[in-house]
């Protein structure tokens, strides 16, 4: 299974992936247990790729 992630900013597309799941592990899982897991594998996927960086100003 593949799932396409797009990020966008204020409407603005900033980036695309693709991250892909082996079919024998969503097999079994009912359809809630597997938007769980695609929910689970995209958050991590935004962890590892996005970076905030802020400093206060007077």
């Amino acid at each position: 299974m593949k799932v396409n992630i797009r990020l966008s900013v204020h409407g603005e597309l900033l980036k695309e992936a693709t991250i892909e799941i082996d079919d024998y592990k969503m097999e079994e899982l009912t359809e809630e247990e597997k938007e769980g897991a695609i929910e689970i594998l995209v958050r991590e996927w935004a962890a590892r790729s996005l970076q905030i960086e802020w400093e206060a100003a007077e």
